[in-house]
């Protein structure tokens, strides 16, 4: 089953309408709204998909990028405003969610533009 086919039989698209017996199923809005919910209830923290770099490899870094912009131009001026470098913890979620979500569909595409993370509630233990 891919992507779609569940999308439409979860939203009632191309899907016949249910009979008195069978029970109601939960539509894409009001799965967003419950969503929604849970993220404006402190339950939820948005994880970055960058974060900063230390400040001892700036230097390293701001001179690799300059190099490469300017090219065969050395009489040009960049000016690197912040260094950020890719979350691995960001990259992987969106990696496995978007195969999951490809399924059997190879020239299918996602993006990812919003990944949350449970907040921790501290140790469990006894």
């Amino acid at each position: 089953m891919g992507l779609r086919s569940w999308i439409k039989r979860h939203t009632g698209h191309g899907v016949r309408k249910p009979s008195a017996e069978a029970p109601i199923a939960v539509t894409a809005a009001t799965a967003d709204t419950a969503n929604a919910a849970d993220r404006d209830g402190d339950v939820w923290e948005p994880l970055p998909a960058f974060l900063p770099v230390d400040p001892r490899e700036h230097e390293h870094v701001c001179i690799i990028a300059s190099a490469i912009a300017a090219g065969d131009h050395p009489s040009s001026e960049l000016r690197v405003k912040r260094v950020l470098i890719a979350n691995p913890e960001y990259r992987t979620v969106s990696v496995i969610a978007t195969a999951l979500a490809a399924g059997a569909l190879e020239k299918s595409s996602f993006t990812v533009k919003n990944i949350y993370k449970m907040k921790e509630e501290g140790s469990h233990a006894a």
